[in-house]
């Protein structure tokens, strides 16, 4: 009984393991981290299910033209099955070995890339025994086996890149903004961008043409007479870097030595910092309420009536 129970949980564990290299040979590793969590629960919880993904991706079958397609396997003449180095070009220089074994590398994985079943899924090491069975040169292992190398390392880097260290987000708004810039250089017309942060209130995304002017003349609706209109978006930036200047004034101040030689503070010092204080409270104020004059849009002054 005992026996039986550990034949099932191999033959459980073999058909996980299945189905991980065949998400993992179509590229879906979001559903192959998915099934290795629900293979560990399954050891605490052995009749739940695996995911319907998963489970659909395992059963599929990709139908393969012959394994002879490739130019460098063929057909066994006797005794059946297949030579998996044969018919490969000698040459009488490494260099060109090397080209060769490469050459013939990206045929294989094209060939496995389009048709990646679970007998292609065993191929490389047939071929590598067959390799040294049937003499192939230094040239043609390195230049085969450097190739697949290379295309296993891109893979890897993709298995696992959610470890890498996420981008920071002001490092993420940089990167954005340059490739909003270029886009919008691409489109032949001289435009900008506003960008408001989320939650503000304002619309997220807001173009402008560059020939816009903050004195740029609009119509009343009622007269049809001019109005000279006036930004006030640089009076909200100027109050930011004064904020600014005074909060730093304030920390040199704070770290200035409040004491005489004799031991008796400076009175003086403790009004400026004071002083300091309260400048720094109303610029805050100021800022605060000068938050809607931020923006390219152009202020008119109400019509005297």
């Amino acid at each position: 009984m005992t026996a039986n129970a550990h034949a099932k949980e191999d033959a459980a564990s073999t058909h996980v393991l299945a189905q991980l290299a065949s998400l993992l040979r179509s590229g879906d590793v979001q559903a192959a981290l998915a099934l290795t969590e629900a293979a560990s629960a399954n050891s605490a919880k052995p009749t739940e299910a695996a995911p319907e993904e998963a489970e659909i991706d395992a059963v599929r079958r990709i139908v393969s033209p012959p394994l002879d397609t490739l130019s460098f396997i063929e057909r066994r003449q006797n005794g059946g099955g297949f030579n998996y180095w044969a018919n490969v070009p000698a040459s009488s220089s490494y260099a060109d070995e090397c080209e060769i074994g490469g050459r013939l590398a990206e045929e294989f994985l094209t060939f496995i890339g389009k048709y990646h079943n679970n007998g292609n899924g065993a191929l490389l090491g047939l071929i590598v025994i067959d390799m040294e069975k049937n003499g192939a040169g230094r040239g043609h292992k390195i230049g085969f086996l450097n190739t697949i190398n290379k295309y296993a390392m891109g893979a890897a880097y993709f298995l696992h890149a959610d470890a890498q260290e996420s981008e920071h987000p002001w490092t993420k708004c940089r990167r954005l903004g340059r490739e909003l810039a270029e886009a919008l250089e691409a489109t032949g017309e001289q435009q900008f961008a506003y960008i408001a942060p989320k939650g503000s209130g304002t619309p997220t995304l807001l173009f402008g043409h560059l020939d816009y002017h903050p004195s740029t003349s609009t119509l009343n609706a009622t007269s049809g007479a001019p109005i000279e209109g006036q930004d006030f978006s640089e009076l909200f930036y100027e109050l930011i870097n004064l904020a600014e200047l005074a909060e730093a004034t304030l920390d040199i101040l704070r770290e200035m030595d409040y004491a005489h030689s004799d031991g008796s503070r400076i009175a003086e010092l403790d009004r400026v910092v004071a002083l300091q204080r309260v400048l720094c409270t109303n610029l805050g104020r100021l800022r605060e309420a000068a938050e809607v004059l931020d923006g390219p849009k152009t202020w008119v002054p109400a019509s005297s009536a």
